[in-house]
């Protein structure tokens, strides 16, 4: 009901490091199975994903609607991703190509209203 979500070693009986970044209380949490990550949700609907050993918060993501539950996948890997790219570099690669395809596109005449026609009085 507090929010507070912390690594606990039962066999010592105390909390290893806390994981911070829940703004309100979870509802739903799920570990990986492979990788040392776990995911939570709580009541403000952000998904969050945390790494165990050193407790740092990997994403944050907000969900449109309230799940029900969590599910990690097995092949989630995060080592194998490539970095992103740059926005500036796709947008002016994109700014390019489109500048040259309205060039080679015709000019559509627009057709002029019709004059509207007057009701002469009876």
């Amino acid at each position: 009901a507090r929010g507070e979500l912390a690594v606990i070693d039962l066999r010592k009986g105390r909390v290893v490091r806390a994981l911070r970044g829940s703004g309100g209380s979870i509802r739903s949490l799920a570990a990986h199975p492979a990788l040392p990550l776990v995911a939570s949700c709580g009541l403000d609907r952000f998904l969050r994903l945390h790494q165990l050993h050193s407790g740092a918060l990997r994403h944050k993501v907000y969900l449109k609607s309230q799940p029900t539950g969590l599910l990690l996948n097995t092949r989630l890997n995060w080592e194998a991703q490539e970095p992103p790219k740059e926005e500036e570099e796709e947008e002016e690669e994109v700014g390019e190509g489109r500048d040259a395809l309205w060039d080679s596109m015709e000019t559509v005449p627009t057709p002029r209203p019709r004059p509207k026609k007057r009701k002469l009085p009876e």
